[in-house]
């Protein structure tokens, strides 16, 4: 008798990493939840779903992002050739600097040679680039201080040209050794290596939180809980974790585009004409409105479905009630032409009865 097969000993129902399972009082804060039309109405399919395409998307943006950040890089020809361009808006003493380097270097590629600073610009037309880099820039724009003067400045036909000149011929180390001595005034690079780490930064973390959520909801009890409520309950604190996720994907996604048009204008010898293109038309005439279409589209799409689903469900509860009262009268004339039909048949046997008592009697 003391033999009893394992097998046959009852053991408790075993959760999560084999602790035994209690039976717990749900949240009122879950039931009410259910209730709502925010949290209740879901099903574990459709959350996976938009989990997985949060992940697919911060997987794909992630890709050019890095490629992206290699190249905003200040060590990079492209950044060089911005940074360069922007000192010369911010700094008098870099402007000094840059003539007096032009003066003393040998620039000449098979003798030796030192830097002419007037150059043709146009037929019989010729520009002192020394006498440009010494007053001129100053009494257009001083220091350049505040981004809308310094993107004007490096817009000015005038500054781009001098840079067209002097870029290619200015050794860059001597670029380098004067931010690291004087101090950082301005670099294009700076700016965009930092708009770009946090674009990296962003959509990095959007693909962890997508890989995190995943797996807390397969782990979940969501789709063994036939009533839902394990779902409502994880909705509660998954869904504005959903949310954020997707904030992050979208701010990033817009540091993206930002970190691009600065690329693009780093490699642009036309800055105004780059900085329409990319700013004015790209992203404020065509990308800002088209987002924001879009995004009232899909949000009224929601709300449409949502409402018409309801009213077509009381619709079909009012058919069916109909259908059912309908029935019911249909059937009450049916049972009285029956019991009409069988009353007479009902009066003969009774007089029957009656006639057999009365020859017994």
């Amino acid at each position: 008798e003391l033999l009893v097969p394992f097998c046959l000993v009852p053991v408790k129902s075993m959760g999560v990493f084999g602790r035994a399972e209690k039976k717990r009082k749900v949240s009122k804060w879950v039931e009410s939840a259910a209730r709502s039309s925010i949290w209740g109405g879901h099903n574990a399919d459709e959350i996976d779903s938009i989990n997985t395409l949060g992940g697919v998307v911060s997987a794909l943006a992630l890709s050019f992002v890095l490629g992206l950040q290699y190249m905003v890089a200040p060590g990079t020809d492209e950044m060089q050739y911005a940074d360069f361009r922007s000192m010369l808006c911010k700094s008098q003493e870099f402007r000094n600097y840059v003539i007096d380097v032009f003066k003393t270097e040998d620039i000449g590629k098979h003798r030796e040679e030192s830097f002419n600073f007037t150059k043709m610009i146009r037929l019989n037309t010729y520009m002192d680039i020394e006498q440009f880099l010494r007053t001129e820039v100053a009494h257009r724009y001083g220091e350049a201080d505040g981004p809308q003067k310094h993107i004007a400045c490096i817009s000015d036909k005038d500054v781009e040209t001098a840079v067209a000149f002097m870029a290619v011929e200015f050794p860059m180390e001597h670029l380098r050794a004067f931010v690291l001595q004087t101090g950082d005034f301005y670099r294009w690079s700076k700016v965009s290596e930092s708009i770009g780490g946090m674009c990296a930064a962003l959509i990095f973390a959007s693909l962890l939180w997508s890989i995190m959520l995943n797996l807390s909801l397969a782990l979940a009890p969501v789709r063994e809980d036939s009533t839902g409520t394990a779902l409502v309950a994880w909705l509660m604190i998954g869904g504005p974790t959903m949310m954020v996720n997707y904030l992050f994907l979208l701010v990033g996604l817009i540091a993206f585009f930002f970190t691009h048009g600065r690329m693009l204008v780093a490699l642009s010898p036309f800055v105004g004409a780059t900085m329409r293109n990319t700013v004015d038309i790209s992203l404020f005439a065509i990308l800002l409105p088209v987002f924001v279409i879009g995004l009232v589209l899909g949000i009224g799409a929601t709300i449409w479905s949502a409402r018409n689903s309801k009213e077509v469900a009381k619709e079909e509860a009012s058919e069916s009630t109909g259908a059912k009262a309908a029935g019911d009268a249909d059937a009450v004339p049916i049972q009285i032409e029956d019991k009409l039909q069988k009353l007479p048949e009902t009066r003969e046997k009774e007089e029957s009865i009656v006639d057999v008592k009365e020859t017994r009697m």
